[in-house]
């Protein structure tokens, strides 16, 4: 879908912000300025700074200036998700991602062992089914992360649903590239039957177990893909 010049421009100083083109605590050209920078009306750029300081990535001092908002110590996962989707995530950010997400997820797993009941497991059951006859990468990739929702989900915790929800949209341009390697998909898929099987069992540690082994064989592929590799 062709981004509208609203989108475009965001876009454009989200990158210009993240590579460091504007340093954090610069202050960023007026409203009349961008303005007349990007030929576009007042009401677009008002659209454009709306969303750059919901996101966090400005600061408004009132009457006074735009400034870049501190969003490597105060930025949110919504950042984190742009800075993987323009490609500006450097390995020190990517490490504590992929570390992050470990531990929730294994102690979602952990607690799944405990928690889960049949019902649950029954629908776990049926998107492996589902995601084993999947050729499309993307589609695959969805229902990888669906699959990591759902444990978060069977933990019976609802927040560590919503947390592993928000991980989502830093994840997708991640795994979307190497799952078209059918042996990497293949990987997946029985880990998943596995971890699935452990849950069942009500077996704490060989859950866990899985699940880390899942993890960093992602961990590995996805610093390989970033780094120019196989």
């Amino acid at each position: 879908m062709k981004k509208s010049l609203t989108e475009t421009i965001i876009e454009e100083l989200k990158i210009s912000i993240l590579s460091g083109e504007y340093e954090v605590g610069e202050k960023l050209p007026t409203l009349r300025e961008l303005a007349d920078l990007y030929n576009v009306s007042r009401s677009v750029i008002n659209a454009v700074v709306v969303d750059l300081e919901t996101n966090g990535y400005i600061k408004i001092v009132p009457t006074k200036w735009i400034e870049v908002a501190d969003w490597k110590n105060e930025g949110n996962l919504a950042i984190l998700a742009d800075q993987v989707a323009f490609g500006l995530l450097d390995p020190s950010q990517l490490g504590d991602l992929l570390e992050a997400r470990k531990l929730l997820e294994v102690e979602c797993v952990r607690r799944a062992c405990e928690k889960a009941t049949k019902e649950q497991l029954g629908r776990l059951r049926a998107l492996i089914i589902e995601e084993e006859t999947e050729d499309d990468p993307k589609k695959r990739a969805r229902y990888d992360l669906q699959f990591h929702y759902t444990i978060c989900k069977l933990s019976g915790n609802m927040v560590y649903g919503f947390v592993m929800k928000a991980f989502e949209a830093s994840s997708v341009p991640l795994i979307e590239r190497f799952y078209s390697d059918h042996e990497v998909y293949a990987f997946v898929l029985e880990k998943h039957q596995c971890i699935a099987d452990a849950i069942m069992a009500k077996d704490g540690r060989e859950a866990e177990l899985q699940m880390r082994l899942l993890l960093e064989h992602g961990e590995t592929i996805i610093q390989n893909v970033l780094q120019g590799g196989k």
